[in-house]
């Protein structure tokens, strides 16, 4: 009985997994923008990669396939959101956005950039 009741959950997890990925698929292959694009990663890889690697860890429990699934799980959990706000940055400047904050140039001594930093001839 244990082993129906640990499959059914398996199974249901993985499901939920596979739809959300599938679904995070289906909008981007909708949307034309890359920042709309990139908030459907998130769920992809927040919600089904965290449901498949769970579907994983109940059926094998904590074996080497079970610690492998927790070990991607965790990887990804915590590089999407670095990777989102790198792609995210770099789409915004490769728009034109500029990324200065108005206190360093008001601290900027006047003339060249050049002129007070190490190696700057004088």
């Amino acid at each position: 009985m244990t082993g129906t009741v640990t499959g059914v959950i398996s199974a249901v997890l993985l499901v939920a997994g596979l739809v959300i990925v599938a679904g995070s698929c289906a909008g981007m292959a909708v949307l034309d923008d890359p920042l709309d694009r990139l908030h459907l990663v998130t769920p992809a890889a927040m919600l089904g990669s965290t449901g498949i690697c769970a579907s994983i860890v109940v059926r094998y429990g904590l074996s080497s396939s079970g610690l492998a699934a927790l070990g991607v799980a965790a990887i990804l959990i915590a590089a999407n959101p670095l990777t989102g706000h790198a792609v995210g940055r770099a789409i915004a400047i490769r728009r034109g956005a500029v990324w200065s904050d108005p206190a360093d140039a008001a601290a900027a001594p006047s003339g060249s950039e050049s002129a007070g930093s190490p190696g700057a001839e004088q």
